[in-house]
């Protein structure tokens, strides 16, 4: 008898553990949080109706983030992004900064001090408010070539995107600095450093990697050389190579541009270039379980709302704007792997940031 209560409690252990475990409590090995810049609910319609694969689709998990930051109902990117990126709310145009003057502790340092390998990928400059609040710490989002020099000397593994105008001196053609430092210069000491797609594509089995593909931003999706998809495909590779594990924030960030500009035709592609890039994620989340896969969006750009199109030929065909700037309007956050179940229902987005640092330091 005792022996058969044993093996029941047993059992019975072991079916709470698996529950546990189903419910989000193992932490993830790795973490992939993708970020749509003004991707609110309509953007992702039109994304979803303009495609005949969406792979947002394959998510079960999804939730509802709001947004605001802590001086303004309507965020912008820099307090969207560091709450995302820390776990706190801090004032619009700060990058990972209190309004007293504090530096806020990223979750890509929180993820180097247990280990893991940091990466960021973006189809702006990396110097931009959404990739520098996982960068960098300033009090102002529009001191570029500060966030630079924070860069430069950061502990990071990839860097994807555009910008290296504020890398090189004064001195230089194209520089937008005013002094003569040359970050440029101090990352190609410790890491491969390339600033084109040709070298991009060319470069193999390399351990870190800068690659700045355009003075500034990139092109838009429509015109752009390389897809966020390859961009994204590339780190994986180099990030992946890391048993501890690798945490890649990469974002979308001309979905709020085309927002910005209440552009129907910018907007739609930007939206599918980010999906693809999101597919490449989770079809590497189906060969590493252990990876959590987080889609949401720092803020809604433009009142996006679609009036026409169809769904048998894939295309919106009408919409329309209520502003050029952000809304306050809530963001979709969709969730894939350990630690899913943490991202459900109605929450602040400072549940990004806070869930991803205690993931990085439980494991």
């Amino acid at each position: 008898m005792m022996r058969t209560l044993f093996l029941s409690l047993f059992v019975f252990t072991i079916s709470l553990a698996a529950n546990a475990a189903e419910k989000g409590n193992t932490p993830p090995g790795n973490i992939i949080l993708y970020i749509g810049d003004g991707m609110g609910v309509s953007q992702v319609t039109a994304g979803k109706i303009a495609s005949k694969k969406f792979n947002l689709d394959r998510f079960s998990n999804i939730g509802l983030l709001t947004t605001h930051s802590m001086d303004k109902l309507i965020t912008d990117s820099a307090a969207g992004a560091t709450a995302m990126s820390t776990g706190f709310k801090t004032n619009n145009k700060m990058i990972s900064f209190t309004p007293d003057g504090k530096a806020l502790k990223t979750v890509f340092e929180h993820a180097k001090e247990h280990g893991w390998s940091t990466g960021a990928v973006a189809t702006c400059s990396i110097t931009h408010a959404t990739p520098a609040c996982f960068l960098a710490h300033v009090d102002s989002r529009s001191k570029n070539t500060e966030i630079a020099d924070q860069i430069a000397a950061a502990d990071i593994d990839v860097l994807i995107g555009g910008g290296w105008t504020y890398f090189i001196p004064q001195t230089e053609e194209n520089s937008k600095r005013t002094d003569d430092k040359n970050p440029l210069a101090e990352m190609e000491g410790k890491m491969t450093v390339v600033k084109s797609v040709a070298e991009f594509r060319a470069t193999k089995d390399v351990k870190r990697l800068a690659a700045f593909l355009a003075p500034k931003d990139l092109p838009k999706a429509t015109e752009r050389e390389v897809s966020l998809a390859e961009l994204t495909s590339k780190a994986f590779a180099i990030l992946s190579k890391n048993e501890q594990g690798f945490i890649l924030m990469v974002e979308g960030s001309q979905i709020d541009w085309a927002g910005h500009d209440n552009n129907l035709e910018y907007l739609v592609p930007e939206v599918l270039d980010f999906d693809a890039a999101v597919g490449v994620g989770l079809d590497f989340a189906e060969e590493n379980a252990e990876t959590l896969v987080l889609v949401t969006a720092d803020h809604e750009t433009g009142g996006f709302a679609i009036h026409g199109g169809s769904i048998a030929e894939n295309v919106v065909s009408e919409a329309g704007f209520t502003t050029g700037g952000h809304t306050g309007a809530m963001v979709l956050v969709f969730s894939k792997g350990p630690g899913e179940d943490f991202f459900d229902g109605i929450q602040d987005n400072t549940i990004i940031g806070k869930k991803l640092i205690d993931f990085v330091k439980a494991k």
